[in-house]
């Protein structure tokens, strides 16, 4: 799984789907893993934009995704597959 801020509903979604189809669960196999219903997971998939906290974390702990808290980036900065780029120039 590649390296992302999780800064949206739509950036979880996708990491999620990522991380499921990577370990070939299905969301009623990742959602008993977590200890969730498969319609949360679908919703979290769908990037719904009101999904409980508590229950995210346990399907991102579920896939071996960890939420860190960093500090607020300036928006030239990006995150390309495992590489932080500033202005263009990246960092290994």
């Amino acid at each position: 799984m590649e390296y992302r801020f999780l800064d949206s509903p739509e950036a979880v979604a996708a990491a999620v789907r990522q991380g499921r189809a990577a370990r070939r669960l299905s969301q009623a196999d990742l959602a008993a893993e977590a200890g969730v219903g498969r319609r949360f997971v679908s919703d979290l998939e769908n990037g719904h934009p009101r999904a409980e906290l508590g229950k995210v974390l346990a399907v991102l702990r579920a896939l071996g995704v960890h939420a860190t808290a960093l500090p607020a980036v300036p928006s030239r900065v990006r995150v390309i597959g495992k590489n932080v780029c500033l202005s263009g120039e990246c960092l290994a």
